[in-house]
């Protein structure tokens, strides 16, 4: 099996290589290197979206999860609906944005509109978080898959070199277009996949464990059902929970925390980059919310029942070999290729943007584009480096850093709403939003835990307590204190700016006429679909359709209720998101802006100081003596 899983990831890389070449030659001036001259095609944004938003969640994390809780984590799957409704709510904001202001970046677009240095300061540390802790992660991950696929003929450390350096080659010769195209193509080939292994299991194996047995749990764990809609337990490392982790409170907090991918910088990079007309919605709508929701919710469990019964992937992988070795090669490719895709693209989109906002702006103002494309192969380098490095030598601190990193990109939501639609959100409140959300966030998550209580005394709660994920403590701290803050500072100094830009969106896309009635039932659906999906109300999917009160008996269905209940929920969400995203016009564009605003003057503070008011006032009157 070893040659042949080396000659397929060899194929891969030269796949790779080849997008790069033909990339290089594409590229019409040398900053497109940065940012593919912000007309990367539509197609690219609809798979490489995908792809990210699955490689985000990390394939080999989730099938092991599933395995381990059974259907209660499939919420999880209903939760990628949530990925889609906040691209689908910022997505085209943000891009009408960057070319009304001729801003590449979200740190640029947030930092100019509230006028706020600690807004792009913030931007810059999520874009850490995801390049290099969350991207080691991933690729950790990835070469500790090739080595048990392997028998350690290819040993972890040289697996993660490996592909460390050609994604590396395939970045530094074509750029930002380069990987754009190579995460698209990847993840096309993950979606292949997953469909083939539904089709291959339900035609290949005799007998499957989840229709023999469903998905074989453990230590009291509910294999099919929501263990309650809160628990409340001082949380992981403090108390175990009863019946399982994923209530509904966990399962909705989780899936709020998942919107950090359509929030984070590189996503939002790859969206400003891309040329889009209908790519935007018809990524949200049938990618997002329909492929890749519906395949992991329907093809996961059947999967993860195999995996239960074996005790691991590897133990499975080994079963599949003895089936067919191509087919358990192609079951390692799949799990390594959502490993490559996070691995190219964060580290890709974390070296442009850097150059962009620190190189650019700080460092080395007024580059020109040779300067430039010098400059990010610099900073891909040393990326890559850093990236390769933690994952051989430090995969532990990786997995405790990253597991900040969806939390606080999606505290970014108060600001990216303020930018996007509402026009009173004052940069007081999203600076004191974003303070109180991110100290709840790391204090419960399990880096903030380590370090308080190591360095000072325990504390009474462990990793997200009351079974509430660390984003649902953060956002909701966030939106109080943002709310309550920009109620008082509303009309603040930089007003005039955020009007200029929420007028010029009002003239560039008018909005569709539509009756309040409609407005409301549009959102009151989506609010009752969230109850009834992730929130409180998923806890009737436990029996309704074996127990259905209508029926006064149980009934047979076949499944389990709890999966007809999500499938019927993934329908509702997508219809939903479909209607938002093109009756509701919120992802078609209709047309480019047709002139520009200037949010703030173009000045380095580095090399071009302000000067204070109190200290102007202060040397007017000493000098005017």
């Amino acid at each position: 099996m070893t040659p042949l899983l080396v000659s397929v990831l060899g194929i891969v890389a030269v796949l790779g290589l080849y997008l790069a070449t033909i990339s290089g030659r594409h590229a019409q001036q040398p900053g497109d290197f940065v940012d593919a001259g912000l007309a990367l095609p539509p197609w690219v944004i609809i798979f490489a979206g995908v792809g990210v938003t699955l490689a985000s969640l990390g394939l080999p994390d989730h099938l092991r999860l599933l395995s381990t809780f059974g259907l209660q984590y499939n919420q999880v799957a209903v939760g990628l609906i949530c990925v889609a409704l906040a691209a689908t709510i910022t997505q085209k904001r943000i891009w009408l944005a960057a070319r009304l202001t001729s801003l590449r970046t979200l740190g640029e677009l947030l930092g100019g509109y509230f006028g706020s240095t600690t807004l792009r300061i913030y931007m810059l540390f999520v874009l850490f978080l995801f390049s290099i802790p969350f991207a080691a992660m991933c690729l950790s991950q990835a070469g500790a898959l090739v080595s048990a696929a392997t028998a350690n003929d290819v040993p972890s450390g040289l697996a993660i070199w490996s592909i460390a350096f050609a994604l590396f080659l395939c970045s530094v010769i074509g750029g930002w277009r380069a990987i754009a195209y190579f995460v698209a193509a990847q993840s096309l080939l993950m979606l292949a996949l997953i469909v083939f292994f539904g089709a291959f299991m339900g035609f290949a194996i005799d007998r499957l464990a989840f229709a023999a047995n469903g998905i074989g749990t453990t230590g009291g764990v509910l294999a099919d059902k929501i263990p309650g809609v809160i628990q409340f337990s001082a949380g992981m490392g403090k108390e175990l929970p009863v019946g399982g982790l994923w209530t509904t409170f966990a399962g909705l907090t989780f899936a709020l925390s998942l919107g950090g991918i359509a929030l984070s910088p590189g996503f939002s990079f790859l969206s400003v980059t891309s040329a889009p007309r209908r790519g935007f919605a018809f990524g949200q709508v049938w990618m997002i919310a329909g492929l890749a929701a519906g395949t992991l919710m329907l093809v996961g469990p059947v999967l993860a029942a195999e995996i239960s019964a074996d005790g691991s992937l590897s133990a499975f992988a080994t079963r599949l070999a003895a089936l067919d070795p191509m087919v358990a090669v192609g079951f390692t490719v799949l799990l390594v290729a959502s490993g490559q895709i996070a691995v190219a693209f964060f580290a890709g989109s974390g070296a442009s943007v850097c150059t962009i906002e620190l190189t650019s702006r700080y460092v080395i103002p007024g580059m020109d584009g040779r300067a430039s494309r010098f400059a990010a192969r610099v900073t891909l380098a040393l990326v890559y480096g850093a990236i390769a490095a933690i994952a051989s030598f430090a995969p532990l601190g990786a997995t405790i850093f990253s597991s900040l990193t969806l939390s606080l990109s999606m505290q970014l939501l108060p600001a990216v709403l303020g930018l996007c639609w509402v026009r009173w959100i004052s940069r007081s409140g999203v600076l004191a939003g974003l303070i109180v959300g991110s100290l709840c966030v790391v204090f419960t998550e399990s880096f903030g835990l380590v370090l308080f209580e190591r360095l000072f005394v325990d504390l009474p709660w462990g990793r997200w307590p009351l079974s509430v994920h660390s984003a649902g403590w953060g956002l909701a701290t966030n939106f109080a204190a943002c709310l309550l803050v920009s109620l008082f500072t509303r009309a603040g100094l930089e007003r005039d700016r955020r009007d200029r830009l929420h007028d010029a969106f009002e003239e560039s896309q008018r909005a569709r006429n539509a009756s309040q009635a409609a407005t409301t039932a549009k959102w009151s659906l989506t609010l009752l679909w969230a109850f009834f999906a992730l929130g409180p109300g998923a806890i009737l999917g436990n029996s309704f359709f074996s127990e259905p009160v209508f029926a006064g008996t149980v009934v047979a269905p076949g499944v389990p209720s709890l999966l007809i209940w999500q499938v019927l929920f993934w329908f509702v969400g997508v219809f939903i998101v479909w209607w938002l995203a093109y009756r509701g016009r919120l992802s078609v564009i209709d047309g480019l802006p047709r002139h520009k605003i200037v949010l703030v003057p173009d000045v380095n503070p580095l090399f071009e100081p302000t000067t204070t008011p109190w200290i102007a006032r202060l040397l007017d009157r000493v000098t005017g003596r």
